[in-house]
């Protein structure tokens, strides 16, 4: 069988200057159906890059990247939208409500691009709503809302297209520790309901509630495997400080 989420030698270069970025560097990993993995890293590591990559956001420089066997690399930006409303679900560390919509239609909104009924968006979007325990607020206005149930809203609109994947980038960066428990606490719960979860993240005790991480370092895959493992653990990338009051001899 083959994987849902696939890189084979994917590389994502930048020019900057006269040097070249390499934010992917033959980057290889494979995710099946109905996992929960957290893609970890420092800052400058890769993973909002592959975060791009996988939510066919950005393509590859160099290599392959298949998501449910079809190769992302060869398609044009209406299949690019395409198999992003079929396959995916996204979640973001900053909701991207809009304002001026009610939950309802804010949970909506990727279904009329998606081309669904108006009758159909109305069913999925209560259904969605009331599944994430905001049943009883569909007509609020984001701003009445905490930080937490507003992250609630952009689950519910994640799943509105019922996608066989989300793509949660770190989703619990602008909650406090209570509120991002509970939030993780619903990714687990989807992730039991039949749906993979990607997390993107650079902090470890977030990263240890999915069951596998892969870890990156200047673009590439330093540690794929199972997410309790102390080699899963994040190294803060420190540099030796001189020690100011040490003798310096000539």
């Amino acid at each position: 069988m083959s994987a849902l989420i696939e890189f084979d030698g994917v590389c994502k270069y930048y020019p900057m200057g006269d040097t070249i970025v390499k934010a992917a560097d033959h980057i290889s990993m494979s995710i099946q159906k109905g996992e929960f993995v957290a893609i970890v890293g420092q800052s400058g590591s890769g993973k909002s890059t592959c975060m791009n990559i996988i939510g066919c956001l950005d393509v590859p420089t160099y290599g392959t990247y298949r998501l449910n066997g079809k190769d992302v690399g060869k398609m044009n930006r209406n299949e690019l939208a395409a198999i992003r409303n079929e396959m995916l679900g996204f979640i973001f560390q900053q909701y991207n409500l809009l304002p001026k919509l009610n939950l309802m239609e804010n949970v909506e909104v990727p279904l009329v691009y998606a081309g669904v009924s108006r009758a159909e968006r109305h069913k999925r979007a209560k259904e969605v709503l009331e599944k994430v325990g905001l049943g009883d607020k569909l007509k609020n206005k984001p701003n009445q809302l905490s930080g937490g149930q507003q992250q609630r809203v952009s689950i519910a609109r994640a799943l509105a297209g019922n996608p066989p994947i989300i793509l949660a980038d770190e989703p619990t960066g602008a909650l406090d520790s209570h509120t991002g428990r509970e939030v993780l606490g619903m990714l687990q719960q989807l992730n039991r309901q039949g749906h993979t979860v990607v997390l993107i993240t650079h902090d470890n005790s977030i990263a240890t509630q999915a069951q596998r991480i892969i870890r990156l370092e200047d673009g590439q895959v330093v540690y794929d495997g199972d997410a309790h493992a102390p080699e899963a653990v994040v190294q803060p990338n420190l540099q030796p400080i001189a020690d100011e009051n040490k003798e310096v001899t000539a």
